[in-house]
């Protein structure tokens, strides 16, 4: 049998998720392998733990100046060297040698470049000797990945355009697989059907419906003033408004339509039906994170972009607006505004839908489990 080692880092949740879809799907459909799944955040020591908080800080301040800064500033071939440095002495420890080694991978997929770092780094040793596919999560690349792009033997990229930053920035065409960022298959294979999506929160289906994603686990309070303006405005349109594992943020939106009595809100916590109210959906207002424009871009759902964390973040934004899938807002202001435009203006939600329709159907996690098979 075939060991695969399916390795992430908890910085932000999509190349956790992601991570998660390529080891399940695997698991289920490929008897010839055996899995991990390993997060190698929880073998960090002081500077990984504290890498990881700075990230909590970042998503919950939306300190995005300072992380473009930092972001710009490492996409360098001099500046990820020190960034190489850092990647070992957070993680590179007894502990996390004993798992790697002990499991003795023969294929690595990796959804973070500490992760790609780390085994480029064992196999160069000679602890391991495990080939390596590096999942970039987002719609551009960056140095980070690339760094040690000659010791990988592939990335699996969102698509086309990806690959051809790729080979700008030197990696061998052949190297690179455009198979789209992986999804979870089964479970978008085993959507409800409409109408019992809509029952089960109480909507009729006569009108839009927009989904805002407006949480994070960090507790950030960030969204709550885009909340309000799209609260206030009182559209011909229903909101469901997620507000994850951030509790407070829940309450504080809850206290907010009750006492103005809005009556076309629904306003939900952590929530594991996210594909099912993509399904119903006609907006989805959302930061650019990688994982959750994968999921509107097969979902068809067009994106009205809101700021995220910056850095790549910013680049996955230019990427939907660029395509016309999605459209892109700085602040507040230019929220109200084109929330009054779609409202005036339906068909723009249209023509943005009809783009998406166009598009193939994402089958990265199947195309990574066939090519897997094939070496």
């Amino acid at each position: 049998m075939k060991k695969v080692l399916v390795a992430y880092a908890r910085y932000g949740s999509g190349h956790k998720s992601i991570a998660e879809y390529v080891a399940n799907y695997i698991k289920e459909n490929n008897k010839n392998c055996e899995v991990m799944l390993l997060d190698i955040s929880d073998y960090g020591n002081f500077i990984g733990r504290t890498g990881v908080k700075i990230m909590d800080f970042v998503g919950k301040h939306r300190t995005a100046k300072i992380f473009d800064f930092c972001y710009e500033l490492m996409d360098h071939k001099i500046s990820t060297i020190a960034h190489n440095a850092l990647a070992k002495k957070s993680y590179d420890n007894e502990n996390l040698r004993k798992v790697i080694i002990s499991f003795n991978p023969d294929i690595t997929i990796s959804t973070h470049f500490y992760c790609s770092n780390i085994i480029t780094y064992y196999n160069k040793l000679g602890f391991i000797h495990s080939k390596l596919f590096t999942i970039i999560t987002d719609y551009r690349t960056h140095e980070c990945w690339t760094k040690n792009h000659k010791l990988e033997d592939g990335y699996i990229v969102g698509n086309e355009m990806v690959k051809e930053e790729l080979v700008q920035r030197g990696v061998n065409p052949k190297k690179v697989y455009p198979f789209g960022l992986p999804l979870n298959i089964t479970k978008i294979n085993n959507l409800d059907n409409e109408s019992t999506i809509l029952k089960r929160y109480n909507l009729t289906g006569n009108r839009r419906i927009y989904l805002f994603f407006g949480g994070s686990t960090s507790g950030s309070m960030y969204y709550y003033d885009y909340f309000k303006v799209i609260a206030k405005l009182n559209l011909d349109v229903d909101i469901i408004f997620i507000s994850g594992k951030n509790e407070k943020l829940k309450c504080k939106c809850a206290e907010y339509i009750n006492e103005k009595k809005i009556t076309n809100i629904n306003v939900q916590g952590y929530s594991t039906d996210v594909l099912n109210l993509m399904k119903i959906s006609d907006l989805v207002i959302s930061k650019p994170g990688g994982a959750t424009v994968t999921e509107c871009l097969e979902m068809k759902v067009p994106m009205l972009l809101v700021p995220g964390v910056g850095g790549q973040e910013k680049y996955n934004a230019r990427f939907m607006a660029f395509k016309k899938y999605g459209l892109k807002v700085r602040n507040i202001r230019a929220f109200k505004k084109v929330l009054i435009k779609l409202e005036n203006n339906p068909l723009i939600i249209t023509k943005m839908h009809e783009r998406l329709e166009k598009l193939d159907n994402n089958k990265a996690v199947e195309k990574i489990s066939n090519l897997i098979d094939k070496l």
